[in-house]
């Protein structure tokens, strides 16, 4: 369905027709584990909840809306189709955020192909993107729909940041299909901002595909327009000059190796570093500054590489909880920032486990003075 005739038929409908009507081919069954793993826990089950909920969140004390995005990322990963995300967003309301992020998975068979899809295992429906997005705003959430690109049978060494379609046309109108799906289901809903790519290195500089694709978007969603830009990319992210907002994920490298210093000070010398670039960057652009992401894995070494979604590693509660200090520390209070999103309160989380989440670790706690501090 082509973007401007999803617009009219969304405005005409509404979002039940959407869902009902956009059919999508079924996707190969991932056959990487790095699909099941992506900056999230395997969580199946609904979790149980606290049952606490936070402060209004959304408004300052006269009624005017906080300028601060202070977000939580929460992965719509559950391959369950009768999955409730509502206790999960609670548990966020409860944290103090006042913005949450649902990322939706969009698969593709390889950095070469272009057969964009919602996957029918691992991808959530409209319908309950939809249903999610007003049970966040029935929390008093604003909403980001940020959509990811995953790969069912990636090559060695591809992942979003390396596509290369071979035919890019092609590419481009499969991925503004969806893209117009989700901008509408965003607009039906009451979502605030769309992030329109993540980690898109190779392509985001592309702006002769990319002019068209957001012209058509913005005529089915007036919210904001976010880019999330790659840690090591974002200077050359020429989509950010077409957007709202510029987005960028956080995974800066925090120490040199596993074996440099992860004391306190040696993690907030790291990142003063990265915020002096990122401000001198920063210095001549208009638009408000935002991290899209920022995440530690609870493993030794996760802030030498943040980024690493590799299987495997020893549990480290302490390792994540300072690396989020560290970012409190820096960060908070700075009239540059204008939020931040925490990746990714998806998954069980506990003392045994290895993922991004902070759910049931010591570093909840310190996600919790950063989202009051920011």
């Amino acid at each position: 369905m082509q973007l401007a005739k999803l617009g009219l038929f969304a405005a005409a409908a509404g979002i039940a027709a959407i869902a009902t009507t956009t059919a999508r081919g079924i996707a190969p069954r991932p056959t990487d584990d790095r699909l099941s793993r992506t900056r999230d826990d395997r969580l199946t089950f609904p979790p149980r909840a606290d049952g606490g909920v936070g402060p209004d969140a959304g408004t300052a004390d006269d009624g005017i809306p906080e300028r601060k995005q202070r977000g939580i990322a929460l992965g719509m990963f559950a391959e369950d189709v009768s999955f409730s995300y509502v206790p999960l967003l609670r548990e966020i309301v409860a944290l103090g955020a006042t913005h949450v992020s649902l990322i939706v998975p969009i698969y593709q068979t390889d950095g070469r192909a272009a057969d964009l899809t919602l996957h029918t295992r691992f991808s959530p429906t409209l319908e309950l993107i939809a249903d999610t997005i007003r049970a966040a705003k029935r929390e008093r959430l604003e909403v980001t729909l940020f959509p990811i690109i995953r790969l069912a049978r990636p090559a060695p060494g591809e992942w979003r940041g390396t596509l290369a379609p071979t035919r890019p046309d092609r590419w481009f109108r499969a991925y503004g299909d969806l893209l117009g799906d989700l901008a509408a289901v965003a607009a039906e809903t009451g979502a605030t901002r769309l992030v329109v790519g993540s980690e898109l290195s190779t392509l985001d500089c592309d702006l002769d595909h990319w002019r068209p694709l957001l012209e058509r978007v913005r005529g089915i969603f007036s919210g904001h327009l976010v880019y999330s830009a790659n840690w090591d990319h974002y200077r050359d992210a020429s989509l950010l000059d077409l957007v709202d907002e510029d987005g960028v994920v956080g995974y800066f490298s925090l120490r040199e190796g596993p074996s440099a210093p992860a004391t306190d000070a040696a993690l907030e010398g790291a990142w003063r570093r990265h915020k002096a670039d990122l401000l001198r960057w920063h210095a001549d652009r208009t638009h408000p500054l935002l991290f899209t992401e920022v995440g530690y894995r609870s493993i030794a070494g996760s802030t030498a590489a943040p980024w690493d979604e590799s299987a495997g590693g020893t549990p480290d509660m302490e390792e994540q909880r300072r690396a989020f200090s560290a970012f409190r520390r820096v960060w908070t209070k700075s009239p540059v920032l204008d939020g931040a999103y925490v990746w990714n309160w998806y998954g069980w989380g506990g003392p045994g486990s290895a993922g991004y989440t902070p759910r049931g670790k010591p570093a909840a706690d310190e996600v919790r003075r950063l989202l009051q501090d920011l």
